[in-house]
Parts: structure tokens; C-alpha cells; sequence
């Protein structure tokens, strides 16, 4: 790691962290910070499980279920590659991959999607009724729009589900096989999958307890779950080493997986007369769902998973954070947003 701590201000962030432990906001976290391709800073400490199971602590290789940041490490790239090699273009109507759907889905472009435009309800408890990706996205697809497409920015779990079956059906394989081999293989990640292998799940970080017993290496979100754990909005496990890799992809020069221009291009704001900052994917500077606290550049942008993960960048100055968390492990209600945009703040006052 290079030394960038003359100040000291590294402690600072140590001490925020270890803060949260002790007060009991977070059992435990993994995280680290970098510019381009060198990490300065990384801290390890708390809890992976406290309760509903046997006890461990958080190491350096736990794996974590990122939740959400499945969209921007999973599904993002898998359509931003397809988009490079001419399989598809953003202006592309779902209707166009799934042709036995209703024909208002003719309006709801893929750009709609990648953008949180497309009209459709954030979340939907499926998994209560339903089993399989075919029940979920014929689910989807009757789904009533809550606006017009390409109206108002609305978060949605939906629009990524089916991203996440576009990138199947046009890349004639299975989103977890397209995107190992695609962007971690290249990116030269190893700890990243969906549905963890039995020897991984003991090196999970638990998320939440249900009925006294702790979901470990199986994913948090129900509708994955329902899907068979494989989806284009959650469902992804890494450890703090794959996600620093993937957040250097986007932080850096030169890569193997997507030129500069398309990544300059998905961190472009397409919502600014509607209601929200967002690129392709990425919320940028000043969305509500930005957690990149006061003094992170205009130009950055960045994600959060709902289980307590988040990943934050910015392509102009290099500068890149990964926080991973299993705050649900002490219950949903946990807001760790003041965390993110506090360690956010330590950095760019060691970094800006």
C-alpha cells in the first residue's frame, strides 16, 4: 500500500469504522480505498456473524452478498459489452428481445432501463407466489406502470431483472457464465460468484436472521432467491478484493473489458430534466440515492447494496472506495447511508 498517510487522517477512518462496530450500527466491515490501480488504504475488523450461528470475525477474504451492486458489477458491464460488439443498442424496445409480450412494451427502450426510466414499480414480492425467472418476468411483463417511460426517475429491482434476462437471451448463456467470463476473468477476479460453493459459504459474512438461524451464502433478496439466486438486480457474492478490482476498472486508464469512451459514457447524466441524477447504472452526484458525502467531485458516481455494501469512484481524479458491511445482519431497519458519506468525506479529506 503507498503511504499517503502524513497527516494521519487514515486513523480517522479506522476510527469511524471501529466506532459503528462498538455502537452496534454494523457487526462488522471490510474496506478499502485507492487511486487507479493502487489501493492506500484498507481496513478489516468486527463481526461476519454474532448471532443465529456460531460466531466468527471478519477477515480478509469474507465474502459478501453485494445485493445491489449486482446492477453495476454484473448487469452494467454484460450490456455495456454487448452494446461494444453491435448485439444491441440502448434505443433497443424490450419488445424487440421478448416479442410475445404486450405491445406497450414497444415504448420502454433499454436505455429507459439502465437509466431507472422505464415507468416500472421499484420492487414487487414475487417470491411470495412465484418460482423461476420465466414466472418472474411474465410477472413483470403485466406488470402496470406506475408512470410514463421516460418520465421520472423511479429506483426499480424490476428493470434490471429484465437486463438481466436480455443479456441471456442475446448472449445465448447464462448471466452468471457470461459475466465470469466476460469481465471478472479478464479483470482477473476470482471471488465473485452467484450461489456461493458449499466450501465458500463458511467464509460469508451473515446477512439477515430469520427464525433464529442466520442466511449465510444464500442470497438476502427474496425474488433472487425465488429466481434460483441467479438475476440481473442481486444475487452476486464477492469479496473486498474482487470488488476493489472491478472499482479500478472504472477509476482507471487502459482496460480489457471496456474502452474508455463507453465508460466515460456511462457515467454521463441522462435524467437531468427528470427527477434524479443518473447514468447508465451508476447514481451520479446529487441523486438521492448518492452517498458520496460532501466533498466527493462532481464527477463521480457510485452504488449502494441494500445488505451494506457500497462502491463509490471517481474517473476524472482515480480516487475509488469499497465499503462491504452486513448491517441486515442486525435487522433492516439500520440506516448506514450517515457511514457511507462520513468514510466518504475522511477520504477525499486524505485524497481531494
Amino acid at each position: 500500500m503507498a503511504d499517503v498517510d502524513a497527516l494521519g487522517s487514515w486513523a480517522v477512518a479506522d476510527e469511524l469504522l471501529e466506532r459503528a462496530i462498538d455502537r452496534g450500527v454494523i457487526p462488522g466491515a471490510a474496506a478499502r480505498v485507492g487511486v487507479r490501480d493502487t489501493v492506500v488504504w484498507q481496513f478489516v475488523g468486527g463481526q461476519a456473524l454474532t448471532h443465529g450461528g456460531t460466531p466468527r470475525p471478519m477477515t480478509g477474504d469474507t465474502w459478501f452478498d453485494l445485493a445491489s451492486l449486482t446492477k453495476v458489477m454484473v448487469t452494467l458491464p454484460s450490456v455495456l459489452i454487448l452494446a461494444q460488439e453491435g448485439e444491441l443498442t440502448f434505443s433497443d424496445t424490450v419488445r424487440h428481445f421478448f416479442a410475445d409480450w404486450d405491445a406497450r412494451w414497444d415504448q420502454v427502450t433499454l436505455q429507459h432501463l439502465l437509466t431507472h426510466t422505464g415507468g416500472l414499480a421499484p420492487f414487487r414480492p414475487y417470491h411470495e407466489t412465484l418460482q423461476g425467472s420465466d414466472a418472474l418476468l411474465w410477472a413483470i411483463s403485466r406488470e402496470p406502470w406506475e408512470a410514463a417511460p421516460g418520465s421520472v426517475v423511479t429506483y426499480s429491482d424490476l428493470g434490471y431483472i429484465i437486463l438481466g434476462a436480455i443479456v441471456e437471451r442475446v448472449a445465448g448463456m447464462s448471466l452468471a457464465a457470461f459475466v465470469k467470463e466476460r469481465v471478472f476473468n479478464p479483470l482477473g477476479i476470482r471471488e465473485a460468484d452467484y450461489n456461493p460453493s458449499q466450501d465458500v459459504r463458511g467464509r460469508c459474512a451473515a446477512t439477515e436472521v430469520i427464525n433464529g438461524q442466520a442466511l449465510v451464502g444464500v442470497v438476502h433478496d427474496e425474488n433472487a432467491r425465488a429466481m434460483g439466486g441467479v438475476a440481473g438486480h442481486a444475487g452476486l457474492f464477492a469479496t473486498l478484493d474482487a470488488v476493489s478490482r472491478y472499482a479500478m476498472l472504472w477509476a482507471g486508464g487502459s482496460s480489457p473489458v471496456l474502452g474508455e469512451t463507453v465508460r466515460r459514457a456511462a457515467t454521463r447524466c441522462y435524467t437531468a430534466p427528470l427527477r434524479g441524477q443518473r447514468g447508465w447504472g451508476w447514481a451520479l452526484r446529487y441523486d438521492s440515492y448518492d452517498v458520496g458525502g460532501d466533498f466527493w467531485p462532481a464527477t463521480g458516481a457510485g452504488h449502494t447494496g441494500f445488505t451494506g455494501t457500497s462502491l463509490q469512484f471517481d474517473p476524472v481524479t482515480g480516487i475509488w472506495a469499497v465499503l462491504l458491511t452486513n448491517r441486515v445482519h442486525y435487522g433492516r431497519a439500520t440506516n448506514i447511508n450517515p457511514l457511507r458519506r462520513a468514510l466518504h468525506n475522511v477520504v477525499m479529506s486524505v485524497l481531494g
